[in-house]
């Protein structure tokens, strides 16, 4: 028996254990390596079939013109949309703040409802009394607000139930500043 290395002094590899461990890596890499390439494939196969759907397609669609009259009637709906958009379009906050300023104590204004004509507002409430109802209208009035202010109904409330009071309809005509 010969003895030429010392083990507790030189490293000692085992090198069968290291080529087996090199071998397993190798075979899982090239593994990996041919699942990509399936799936790439894959890809490209799905990528073909794709482009050739697209190109179907677009071979179906006719990019002809539009006729004149279809135009002109398309560009008439659009422009009657657009004047129903501005008419719907309010701004709520200066009327909401002039009416404000107006109320007296005892008058609730239960309906604000814009006019068909631009600035033109109608207005629903109750008052305690028709003496309130009538410092209201002389408010609206005399404000620099308001302008054309009509009383359209007026009912007084039955005295024997819990409510009592005035309940009213006025239409007026804001004034912009």
């Amino acid at each position: 028996m010969r003895y030429d290395f010392n083990l507790a002094t030189r490293t000692h590899l085992d090198h069968w254990l290291l080529n087996r461990a090199g071998l397993c890596v190798l075979i899982l890499l090239l593994a990996l390596a041919g699942w990509n390439v399936s799936r790439m494939a894959s890809n490209m196969g799905e990528r073909s079939r794709l482009q050739s759907g697209i190109s179907a397609i677009k071979s179906r669609q006719n990019p002809g013109t539009v006729p004149a009259a279809d135009s002109r009637l398309q560009k008439d709906h659009i422009r009657f949309y657009n004047k129903v958009i501005r008419s719907k379009r309010t701004n709520w906050l200066t009327p909401l703040a002039a009416f404000e300023s107006v109320t007296p104590e005892g008058t609730a204004l239960s309906a604000l409802v814009p006019g068909k004509e631009p600035d033109e507002w109608k207005l629903e409430g109750h008052a305690r009394s028709f003496n309130v109802l009538h410092a209201f209208m002389g408010k609206l009035g005399a404000s620099r607000n308001f302008a054309n202010v009509l009383l359209l109904s007026h009912q007084k409330l039955s005295s024997t139930g819990p409510v009592q009071g005035v309940k009213f309809s006025i239409t007026c005509k804001v004034v912009s500043k």
